[in-house]
């Protein structure tokens, strides 16, 4: 018997402050899900939702991630086989909702500061996400 396909959504906040962008990561509360460093806030997609509405959701729950603080929502592209990612941009990083109970600690970091505390897997994810930013906001 064929295990079916498991298709995810994920989803990076970020802000600019002084020039330097910083995104949202989280650490899972059980390390089975990731191990125990910063990873990018994912999740199944559920039946009859979209990707975005996945990551949305994800950023809900792993995050805190409110829908009125969200400025920007741009697809990043899907990496990692089956999972879709999203860059979003928001207005206040202190605008956060409690995230829910999956989620141990969120952090807000600079990509050289993810790249030695991140999850090895989400590295690649991180540097195409920090290339879009700085396209977007014009920041190169």
């Amino acid at each position: 018997m064929t295990k079916p396909l498991i298709y995810r959504a994920a989803v990076i906040p970020y802000v600019i402050e002084d020039g330097i962008v910083k995104m949202m990561f989280m650490k899972p509360s059980n390390t089975q899900y990731g191990g125990d460093n910063f990873q990018i806030a994912k999740g199944r997609i559920e039946d009859g939702e979209t990707a975005e509405q996945t990551a949305r959701r994800e950023g809900y729950e792993e995050l805190g991630l409110r829908e009125d603080n969200i400025l920007t929502f741009n697809e990043l592209g899907v990496f990692l086989g089956r999972t879709t990612f999203y860059v979003v941009g928001v207005a206040d990083k202190t605008a956060f909702d409690q995230p829910h109970f999956e989620t141990d600690e969120t952090r807000w970091m600079t990509f050289e500061e993810f790249q030695k505390e991140g999850r090895d897997i989400h590295r690649s994810v991180v540097q195409s996400a920090m290339n879009l930013i700085e396209f977007a906001e014009g920041l190169i």
